[in-house]
């Protein structure tokens, strides 16, 4: 049952925990441990996730998803991630013009239909987390794909 004190990690890692346990794989603190090694997480983030602590990053939703036979897009609609309006097909993105031309972070989410103030943060946070990665990977292989084009 839903409290409407529950956060989108406790959401989350509610959702996750759930779908883990129906796939009977992940029982006890070794299923913690495979969990982990199947979806490239430590075992104590995955602990953290499940508890609803944190979040993952957003580059291991499909690893967790597939790993507890739940589709992305369940994941991010049932834990309240994303709106269903927001996992658009690839006809409507183009006529939302996303992809276009550059487009700043509230058109993005205007466009994403993410217009929820929690939805909007998670949204930023993983642009930015995105965008550090990118930053890092850059720089650890001289300049990426800017540098070898």
């Amino acid at each position: 049952m839903r409290s409407a004190e529950e956060t989108v990690r406790q959401r989350f890692g509610r959702l996750v925990a759930e779908a883990a346990q129906r796939t009977g794989r992940y029982e006890g603190r070794g299923g913690q441990v495979l969990l982990a090694q199947e979806t490239g997480m430590s075992p104590s983030a995955v602990g953290r996730m499940l508890r609803g602590e944190t979040l993952p990053d957003p580059r291991q939703f499909e690893a967790i998803a597939r790993a507890v036979d739940l589709t992305v897009r369940d994941l991010l609609i049932e834990a309240g991630i994303v709106s269903p309006e927001s996992l658009s097909t690839p006809a409507q993105t183009r006529a939302t013009g996303v992809g276009s031309h550059s487009i700043t972070l509230d058109e993005a989410a205007n466009a994403l239909g993410i217009h929820s103030d929690v939805g909007r943060e998670m949204f930023a946070a993983a642009v930015e987390r995105l965008q550090r990665t990118e930053r890092a990977t850059e720089a650890d292989d001289g300049g990426g794909a800017a540098a070898h084009a």
